[in-house]
């Protein structure tokens, strides 16, 4: 990722993907979030399937999250109406 102010690696594996998003300005598919939250703070004693999974689950608990579809994710501030999903979006991924 080009742009790392702000980033740091002491922050959590969410805190980061909520500031890698803010900074992006756009959805993105979930490994590609997740990539680049491991670039800013590498984890290690685990294997990557179970690193995903763990940083997957956080974004779907977290409110500051929204799941867009197909796997992929933006920002509840970024949605017209804070309870809904942005589906419109679903036919430009194709994962």
């Amino acid at each position: 990722m080009g742009n790392t102010v702000g980033l740091h690696a002491q922050m959590s594996e969410v805190d980061l993907a909520h500031a890698i998003l803010k900074a992006k300005g756009q959805p993105l598919y979930y490994r590609e979030l997740i990539e680049q939250v491991l670039e800013v703070k590498p984890v290690t004693g685990k294997d990557l399937g179970h690193i995903i999974a763990g940083i997957h689950t956080e974004l779907n608990l977290d409110g500051r999250f929204v799941h867009i579809g197909r796997g992929v994710w933006g920002l509840r501030e970024w949605a017209p109406d804070k309870g809904t999903h942005i589906e419109s979006l679903d036919d430009d991924y194709d994962n």
